[in-house]
């Protein structure tokens, strides 16, 4: 019995017909995927997370010692003279501190630096919590609007001492807090600055 494999060329016939076929296939495929765009729709959650990403940026930056402007966000807070914000007055003059990085500030430091900092097509209201003798209080430092349902919150927390030298404060406290922080060997006023922000 004599075997022909040898002399059989169909085996070859088929690989070669499979290898050209697994080409064709890769080539098909290849082209396919680079020749389409893929666009991802940008979510609620994703989009949450952006603007809560964007507001903590905001705050850490303003949060963080400059070289010249010391820690603008416990200036600010320090010079606030406790006039609160209104529909009718979305942002008093309350906070008389400009800053070499930011430039003039027109009455309200905190405002035009956020401003600065955050994109256009958000919008953001301030506030400031603090205890009050036995009560928290909540004070509107910035009001540009109400908040829908999805807006998001983000905070920084700021200690104020009556006689703290370091960052000019001690000249820069307005009388509302010196009015407020207590004259005893606790000496700070803790104060939550929260950046209410939503999208337009």
């Amino acid at each position: 019995m004599k075997m022909k494999l040898l002399k059989d060329e169909r085996g070859q016939l088929h690989t070669i017909e499979g290898l050209a076929a697994a080409v064709l296939m890769i080539t098909t495929v290849f082209f396919v995927t680079q020749g389409v765009t893929v666009i991802t729709p940008q979510t609620g959650l994703s989009l949450d997370a952006q603007l809560k990403q964007s507001g903590s940026d905001a705050l850490m930056v303003l949060d963080t010692e400059d070289p010249k402007d010391g820690i603008l966000l416990k200036k600010y807070v320090a010079a606030w003279n406790g006039t609160e914000a209104t529909v009718d007055n979305p942002v008093p003059k309350s906070i008389d501190v400009n800053s070499f990085q930011f430039g003039y500030a027109g009455g309200n430091g905190l405002n035009h630096t956020l401003s600065e900092l955050l994109q256009e097509d958000v919008m953001y209201n301030v506030d400031f919590v603090y205890k009050n003798g036995s009560f928290m209080n909540t004070s509107h430092v910035i009001m540009k609007g109400f908040p829908p349902d999805d807006s998001i919150a983000v905070s920084r927390l700021v200690t104020l001492h009556r006689n703290e030298l370091k960052y000019e404060l001690s000249e820069l406290l307005s009388n509302y807090w010196k009015a407020r922080i207590p004259d005893d060997e606790t000496d700070v006023k803790v104060v939550e600055v929260r950046l209410i922000l939503w999208y337009v």
